[in-house]
C-alpha cells in the first residue's frame, strides 16, 4: 500500500543539524533528564537532537521508519563517540514496557495515524515510561494555525497545498515536488487542543506535568506557534 511518508524526499524531513543542540537542552529540562537516564527519542529522524543527549551522558535508544535514517544516526553517534542504541521500526509496533526515563515525539510526529491508532500509540509510549517517566509530545498550536491557515506552502521545489476538513480536525495536505504531482501524495494530520491532548494523556495514565511553547522553552500562551505538552507516569 503507498504511504506518502516513505516516498517524500529526505529533505523535506530533516533539519537543520544547528538546532538539535538547543533543541535537546529545551528536552533535557522538560523531561527532567539527568546522566544515565535512558531517553527514546521516537521517531528519531538522523538522530540530530538525540546526539546531544547522548553527549549530555543520557543513555539514548531510537526508532524510526526510514533506515537510512537510521544508517546517519547510528554514524552520527560513532563520529562524535558516544552510544545509541537505533531500529528500524514503525512507532505502531513499539512494545517496550517499563524502560525509559523519558520520552519524546519531536517537531510535529504526532497525529499522522487515524484517531485510535494516535490514541494507542500515547499508551504505547506510557507503558514504555518506568514509574515517573515523563512523555514529551510536541506540535503546532492547532489554534494558531487556523488563525492563519496558509492554503499553500512553498519550500523550494516542493509546494504543498492544505485544507482544514472540521469533521476530522485534520489538515489534508498534497505535494507536488520539481513541478510534478503524484495524486496519491496525500497526507493527513490530526492537530488537537490542548484540552484533547490532556485527555489523550489521561486515558493513558498520564498527569499532564507541563505545556510549553517549544520554540522559546515558555510557557504555552494561544500565540504560541508550537506546543510542547509533557505528562508523567504515576
Amino acid at each position: 500500500m503507498f504511504r506518502w511518508f516513505e516516498t517524500l524526499g529526505d529533505r523535506f524531513w530533516l533539519k537543520p543539524d544547528a538546532e538539535g543542540e538547543s533543541e535537546s537542552k529545551f528536552i533535557r529540562k522538560a523531561l527532567h533528564l539527568r546522566r544515565a537516564m535512558h531517553v527514546l527519542d521516537a521517531p528519531c529522524g538522523a538522530g540530530r537532537v538525540a546526539v546531544h543527549l547522548a553527549m549530555a551522558g543520557c543513555a539514548v535508544s531510537g526508532i524510526d521508519l526510514r533506515p537510512q535514517f537510521i544508517r546517519r544516526a547510528r554514524d552520527r553517534f560513532r563520529q562524535a563517540g558516544v552510544a545509541g542504541e537505533f531500529h528500524v521500526m514503525d512507532l505502531r509496533q513499539i512494545t517496550f514496557e517499563n524502560a525509559f526515563h523519558g520520552i519524546y515525539n519531536w517537531l510535529g510526529s504526532f497525529g499522522y495515524f487515524d484517531e485510535s491508532a494516535n490514541e494507542e500509540l500515547v499508551r504505547r509510549y506510557a507503558r514504555a515510561l518506568r514509574s515517573g517517566g515523563r512523555l514529551l509530545i510536541e506540535q503546532p498550536n492547532r489554534e494558531r494555525i487556523l488563525r492563519h491557515f496558509l492554503k499553500e506552502v512553498r519550500d523550494g521545489d516542493l509546494v504543498q497545498r492544505n485544507r482544514w476538513d472540521a469533521r476530522t480536525q485534520r489538515v489534508v495536505s498534497r505535494r507536488i515536488v520539481g513541478g510534478k504531482e503524484n495524486p496519491r501524495d496525500v497526507s493527513s494530520v490530526r492537530l488537537y487542543t490542548l484540552q484533547q491532548m490532556r485527555r489523550l494523556y489521561e486515558k493513558s495514565g498520564l498527569r499532564v506535568e507541563g505545556v510549553y511553547d517549544s520554540r522559546t522553552g515558555e510557557p504555552f500562551t494561544r500565540g504560541s506557534r508550537r506546543i510542547a505538552v509533557v505528562g508523567v507516569k504515576g
